[in-house]
């Protein structure tokens, strides 16, 4: 065998890694969403769909697949995602004679397919990545969401989307999104990146930058110092130029998460602030000011979007209530029919009832854990890549709370393969240590 053949990515001719990365990359850059394939079938053929087969193909029979994924044995994570979707689908066989009569077991199914793609995903990532591999990858992530950013921030500025204008069009069976160009309720322009609503994007850079922050704090060359503070710039820049509050809230959490781990060195950042302020201001001109605008306190609850998701939980008390464990089924509140609850945890609580919700956030729970063994471990290679994804892991738990996480592919996407890195990372990881930070 060539040592190419085993060498870790990117020095390697492994199929696996490659094609997670270039999964990846559709993520990041491409509306797949938005690409609906001539096929027929029971459930919506976006372009992950084939993507995602050829993925699983070739970890099934490929002969070096077959030996790197059954290297790993079963993580909580694991086991979290597998009760959750259990329940899921117990959830829409329980009540699976209302949902037809009702004409919603259609829609149940095809979220259960797709939360079928979420688990495979994780499975695949989780068994193909190498510890070794991790901070490689979250470094080439960050180069695909600097992309993003960028195209985030010249959609804002100039008025187009190069992701829906030039990339998508090459694709069979795109269709461009209404909401481009379009002026919302509260006078925020759309500024959709490559997905199909603002606040994906705005989350996925979220998700993104612990990685840039603790790769500027382990920087030892000036050069890369500067490399990852453009790059952390880049990131704020592209999630408030969506003029949503989820721009401002995730980067909060994140960092707090970051504070709380590495608090002096964190600091040390400060100055960090005024430059980031500055440049943002410059990328995006009264982006800042109107997202800072909808969190003051005198009008944080006066803002359309605010008042709806009040409003919501009155509303929903009486499914809430008829449902109480296992929900009405998983995904079966069409809530285009209904109302928009821009909160997962209310949709997954009418869907799957108290049990699914909590296996739900067992899932966030057990991926955080691992991510905490590595990033409080004394392995120098795996704490960095593990504080972020902790930070990430905590980013993506708040945001459902304030945007339906299930309902933008991209981001469970995006965080079973943060998940799936923090389960890498907490394999045979070194006994943790009580990290003593320098002045």
């Amino acid at each position: 065998m060539r040592a190419s053949d085993v060498g870790d990515w990117p020095q390697t001719s492994r199929l696996l890694p490659w094609l997670l990365f270039g999964f990846m990359a559709m993520l990041w850059v491409i509306p797949f969403d938005s690409v609906l394939l001539p096929f027929g079938g029971p459930v919506d053929m976006t372009l992950d769909r084939p993507f995602l087969v050829l993925l699983l193909a070739v970890w099934f029979f490929g002969a070096s697949a077959l030996k790197e994924g059954r290297r790993a044995g079963a993580s909580p994570t694991h086991w979290a995602f597998g009760i959750f979707t259990l329940i899921a689908v117990v959830s829409v066989l329980a009540n699976s004679e209302t949902l037809v009569r009702l004409g919603e077991l259609e829609l149940s199914v095809k979220h259960l397919a797709l939360l079928a793609s979420y688990v495979a995903f994780f499975a695949v990532a989780a068994s193909v990545i190498r510890p070794a591999e991790v901070s490689k990858l979250t470094k080439a992530m960050l180069g695909l969401a600097c992309i993003t950013a960028l195209g985030t921030i010249i959609e804002f500025r100039l008025g187009i989307n190069v992701f829906h204008e030039y990339i998508g069009p090459m694709l069979p069976g795109y269709v461009r999104p209404p909401g481009i160009g379009t002026i919302d309720s509260i006078g925020r322009k759309e500024v959709l990146g490559p997905g199909i609503q603002p606040l994906a994007v705005a989350t996925m850079l979220t998700m993104a930058l612990p990685f840039a922050f603790t790769w500027l704090l382990e920087a030892k060359e000036q050069r890369d110092k500067i490399l990852y503070a453009a790059i952390v710039v880049l990131l704020v820049g592209g999630a408030v130029a969506t003029q949503k509050k989820t721009s401002m809230v995730g980067p909060a959490v994140c960092i707090l998460v970051l504070l709380a781990y590495r608090p002096r060195p964190m600091l040390r950042l400060a100055p960090l602030a005024v430059v980031l302020i500055a440049m943002v201001h410059v990328a995006a001109p009264g982006a800042l000011g109107g997202v800072f605008d909808q969190l003051l306190p005198n009008r944080v609850d006066k803002v359309n979007t605010t008042q709806d998701r009040l409003s919501d939980y009155e509303a929903i008390r009486p499914d809430l209530a008829s449902h109480p464990l296992l929900g009405r089924g998983y995904e079966s509140y069409d809530q285009k029919k209904h109302r928009i609850l821009d909160n997962q945890y209310l949709t997954l609580g009418i869907g799957v009832g108290l049990l699914g919700l909590l296996s739900y956030l067992a899932i966030f729970i057990t991926a955080f854990i691992s991510a905490h063994r590595a990033a409080r471990s004394e392995d120098p290679d795996r704490a960095p890549p593990g504080l972020a994804a902790a930070a990430a892991i905590v980013a993506a738990l708040v945001a459902g709370g304030i945007l339906d996480f299930l309902a933008f592919p991209q981001l469970p996407y995006l965080f079973c393969f943060i998940a799936a890195m923090a389960v890498v990372l907490a394999r045979d990881v070194k006994k943790p240590i009580n990290r003593t930070e320098t002045a």
